[in-house]
């Protein structure tokens, strides 16, 4: 039996630091991942809305539209996109809290690099999950 290939996971790295945002752009890009980003939360929603993402890596403190800002407009405009939030100072209860409001998950920095790849595949694979459910409900619902 032919395995089909594994799709290419799209990202959207979110974070006011210019020098961390690149360098795991350029990383994740060399590890086969197709990354983009964003230095803001407005340019981030703007990519969004031109961009076909599975996944965004985001900073909760940044200047403007903050991360929990951004994330709340995410949602707001239903991006179909799962979010893994990115923070130096997060508290356990804030972090449980953004998960229970529909964050995937969270990763303290400084995280490693494989952390950050593992935690995108698995906030992929839930994305993909959670579309074959609504593709099998529809078809349940809507029989042709």
């Amino acid at each position: 039996m032919e395995q089909s290939p594994k799709a290419i996971v799209k990202v959207l790295v979110v974070d006011d630091e210019e020098r961390f945002r690149k360098t795991t752009v350029r990383m994740l890009n060399e590890k086969g991942l197709m990354a983009d980003e964003a230095a803001d939360g407005a340019a981030a929603l703007e990519k969004l809305a031109e961009g076909d993402f599975d996944v965004v890596l985001l900073d909760i403190k940044m200047p403007g539209l903050s991360g929990e800002e951004t994330f709340q407009r995410i949602h707001e405009n239903c991006f179909d996109v799962e979010t893994v939030f990115l923070s130096g100072h997060v508290s356990l209860n804030r972090a449980v809290d953004l998960i229970q409001h529909g964050a995937f998950d969270y990763l303290l920095k400084p995280a490693s690099f494989q952390d950050i790849v593992k935690k995108i595949n698995q906030a992929y694979d839930q994305k993909m999950l959670r579309n074959d459910k609504i593709g099998i409900h529809d078809l349940l619902n809507n029989p042709e």
